[in-house]
């Protein structure tokens, strides 16, 4: 195996791939890459067992071959190089790295020791724009949970029912759902979030496959393609805890309510940050207090119409919420002191999110 190829396309592909190598491992060679050279073209592969990628790319082959190297070795070699070639060749059983007045020798392993590839799975789901998929996952993908032990809800569920593709993900106290029209067949995955790190957002323009089978899930796109094992279900029933009748509706700045939370907030509690929201045909009354900093107050205009209501928040579970919404104006409904409330973008269908509010009974 002899090739030579450009730094710059060499650097940011490693960089996406080694993302899937796990940081500790008793199978060591999870550690490594597949590196191969065939029909005129280069290709890297990588895998934790849970999710395998490939990118193929390109470069100068000479010679045939392959080869497992230790794949963050190779990254770190070629941020490290200052030339705009590096030249690959592999001698017995060895790599021989060139770049520049720099060598390196990297003893290579059997390249059979690598996991079997799962088969690609055959049944495409569906398609669309890699900057409109890129949109869905970063809108939703924050409110996975965290929590080990409650599995599906550690994913994104992509959801198409009712003519309408869905990304759906909560953690117990918030829920976001993005949906667009898809008229597709109606199905389900819980997606790890591991998977979405390894695509590359930034071809937007770039159209992105979804295939699936009964436990795997094909992504194709540009030059990359991932195989990805499903997390088990069944996914919570998320539709029977979104609301469908409000006692509040409020419209409201988001840069006001963004800095005004953020300043009565200072107060809170540190431990579960709460604030409380006093709607009423004004405005919002925000205010908080702990016995150890002290008390806040601030009041921003809205347009409220509804009943008056006295809630509280978690802070920075608002404030991640507000993060991620890009109109200057947000709508937050509201259903009573201990339900959900509802924020979404005004003027905007396909997002919404969802905000369980604290019992704090001492503070009514």
């Amino acid at each position: 195996m002899e090739f030579k190829i450009k730094k710059t396309i060499l650097e940011k592909t490693l960089a996406s791939i080694v993302k899937i190598i796990p940081p500790k491992s008793t199978y060591t060679v999870l550690q490594n890459i597949i590196i191969e050279t065939k029909d005129k073209k280069l290709s890297i592969e990588a895998t934790d067992l849970d999710v395998f990628i490939k990118k193929v790319v390109p470069a100068e082959i000479k010679d045939e071959g392959k080869i497992l190297i230790p794949g963050k070795k190779i990254l770190e070699i070629t941020r490290e190089s200052y030339i705009e070639d590096i030249l690959f060749k592999l001698k017995e059983l060895n790599l021989q790295i060139t770049a520049g007045n720099a060598q390196f020798n990297i003893p290579s392993l059997d390249y059979h020791e690598f996991p079997e590839v799962p088969k690609f799975p055959e049944k495409k789901w569906f398609e669309m724009g890699v900057g409109e998929f890129g949109e869905m996952v970063d809108s939703t993908i924050f409110m996975v949970a965290r929590d080990i032990s409650r599995r599906p809800m550690n994913g994104v569920l992509v959801q198409v029912k009712d003519d309408e593709l869905k990304f759906v993900t909560t953690d117990g106290a918030r829920l976001a759902m993005n949906r667009r029209e898809k008229k597709q067949t109606p199905g389900e995955l819980i997606v790890a979030t591991k998977v979405f790190d390894l695509i590359d957002f930034e071809n937007a323009e770039e159209n992105l496959e979804v295939y699936i089978d009964e436990r795997m899930m094909g992504v194709k796109f540009l030059d990359t393609t991932i195989i990805a094992r499903l997390i088990e279900g069944p996914y919570p029933n998320y539709e029977g805890v979104i609301p469908k009748t409000f006692v509040g509706n409020c419209t409201i700045d988001k840069s006001a309510l963004d800095g005004a939370l953020k300043r009565v907030s200072l107060v809170a509690s540190p431990r579960i940050k709460n604030v409380k929201f006093d709607l009423h045909e004004k405005g919002i009354i925000l205010s908080a207090s702990s016995p150890d900093i002290g008390e806040a107050k601030e009041e921003i205009p809205c347009i409220y119409e509804g009943e008056k209501l006295g809630v509280w928040f978690n802070a920075n579970l608002m404030l991640e919420i507000l993060r991620h919404i890009s109109t200057n104006d947000l709508v937050m409904l509201l259903t009573s002191q201990s339900t959900a409330a509802v924020l979404k973008p005004k003027g905007e269908e396909n997002l919404m999110y969802l905000l369980m509010p604290l019992r704090i009974d001492s503070f009514e």
